[in-house]
């Protein structure tokens, strides 16, 4: 009896020892016996910062948000009280900055408080320090794509417009040149008439003047040279000749200057002009664009800067989420999960921690056993590859559980009963990797659903088979086996 009371006592003593302990390391933790200092910030959006947020100031936790005050009015801001360590009060100042960042991208909001410098006085007690808005990356990207989209129309209506000025002057150079080349013609066709008519007109001088000569010396031939029919004719056609090649040159003159009048009655240069001055106006207003975006913001920060720490802390919440991942697997809670289903992942699924999952007999799948002789063929340089009869045999295997694969783990048993033992290994892992990618491609299967074991020409125990040479489509049917 004085065994059990004091076995009792020494309980009871115990346990408020351990539940003072805990108490004490939980007030602890979170500081409630430690001397504080009211800060306040306000914000035109916190998003989405709860309170009893962390506090850092300058990248040291040193407190909490203790409440936030939500505005009344859209012209109000939020107004944040922040409990800080008195130990970290040195360093805030006047000039501190205070912002709200995110452990990396999934990670938590808190509030960040930069050092203030040398020359600023200390913040007192419940002071209101300077805020910096927090950097929204999703709006400013959606502006960059709006102003982007607004240059892509703009661009394609210039093009629009070079092109029919193209087109214009295509057409209008087109009907120069045929001009040209028409009154080329012509010149050339009436060469030799004007060379006839010159030297008929040479002739016909030198006769005027015999016949005035003769005239004059009262002589009677000239008289009958002026009667003759044949002289007549001649200089009738001679000025036939001239006269036609007069009208040609007139039309062709007159076509050449309808040309010229419909050029400039349509003002292409100073349209084509009008359209350089519109690029050059867009280009400079893009250039102004894309200096504001990436400006410095009130507190001095251009917006490279700011990209460039939001993607920092992207990769650094990516890798701490991997992190934690991989510790998770190996949490005392957790740790048995991930120990039911066999493997972590089936890309590092090897042939000996998968006997071991195959010897108990609730993980043992259904098998589909396939022959080799069916499946594969050696090509040329040597290698093993898939025929069209194994493509069809695969089919054909899979057909009475086709509905049910997306939702089941799928494992392909490599196997291969020639050669060396080395050798078997190379052969049933490509075997295997052959079958595999098949029926992801065929049946849109995820990869990290579909896993590969080369087990040689040694099949499982529960298998029920002792040596086999091809492969085996293993379908589980729980996930967490």
């Amino acid at each position: 009896m004085r065994i059990h009371t004091w076995a009792i006592g020494l309980f009871l003593i115990l346990g408020i020892g351990l539940f003072t302990a805990i108490l004490f390391l939980i007030g602890n933790r979170h500081d409630v016996f430690g001397k504080h200092v009211d800060f306040y910030a306000e914000f035109s959006d916190i998003g989405g910062l709860p309170p009893g947020a962390e506090v850092r100031v300058s990248g040291v936790e040193a407190g909490e948000v203790k409440s936030i005050e939500i505005p009344t009015s859209p012209a109000s801001k939020f107004r944040l009280k922040l409990q800080v360590r008195v130990n970290a009060r040195g360093l805030i100042r006047t000039d501190s900055v205070v912002s709200i960042k995110t452990e990396g991208i999934v990670g938590d909001k808190y509030v960040f408080i930069r050092e203030g410098t040398k020359t600023a006085a200390e913040a007192p007690d419940g002071a209101t320090l300077p805020s910096k808005e927090p950097f929204d990356l999703g709006a400013a990207l959606e502006k960059g794509s709006a102003l982007l989209d607004k240059s892509s129309a703009l661009l394609d209506n210039v093009q629009g417009s070079v092109s029919d000025l193209r087109g214009r002057l295509d057409v209008a150079l087109d009907s120069v040149t045929r001009t040209v080349n028409h009154v080329d013609g012509v010149v050339t066709v009436v060469r030799p008439d004007i060379r006839r008519m010159a030297s008929n007109a040479s002739q016909i001088t030198d006769t005027i003047n015999a016949i005035v000569s003769d005239l004059n010396a009262g002589k009677g031939p000239a008289g009958l040279l002026l009667k003759d029919e044949t002289t007549r004719k001649q200089l009738q056609a001679t000025l036939f000749n001239a006269q036609q090649a007069t009208l040609n040159l007139s039309d062709a003159s007159a076509r050449a200057d309808r040309i010229l009048a419909d050029v400039q009655s349509r003002d292409l240069a100073s349209k084509a002009q009008a359209i350089l001055a519109n690029v050059q106006a867009m280009s400079e207003q893009l250039n102004q664009t894309i200096k504001g975006a990436l400006g410095p913001d009130n507190m001095g920060e251009d917006g490279a800067t700011n990209i460039r720490d939001t993607l920092s802390n992207l990769n650094r919440g990516t890798a701490n989420l991997a992190d934690d991942t991989e510790a998770l697997k190996h949490e005392f809670l957790f740790r048995g999960f991930f120990k039911k289903r066999g493997f972590y992942d089936l890309g590092q699924l090897s042939p000996a921690d998968y006997l071991k999952v195959c010897q108990r007999q609730d993980a043992c799948g259904s098998r589909a056993w396939l022959d080799a002789a069916n499946l594969f063929a050696t090509g040329r340089t040597g290698t093993v590859q898939l025929v069209e009869s194994g493509r069809q045999a695969i089919d054909t295997a899979v057909a009475p559980v086709v509905d049910a694969l997306p939702d089941h783990l799928v494992i392909v048993e490599g196997y291969s009963s020639t050669g060396t033992p080395d050798q078997q290994f190379v052969t049933s892992r490509r075997r295997a990797d052959l079958v595999r990618d098949y029926l992801e491609a065929h049946f849109h299967l995820v990869h990290s659903d579909v896993g590969i074991v080369p087990l040689r020409n040694k099949p499982p125990h529960c298998a029920g088979r002792e040596t086999w040479n091809g492969v085996a489509i293993v379908i589980f049917d729980d996930r967490r086996k």
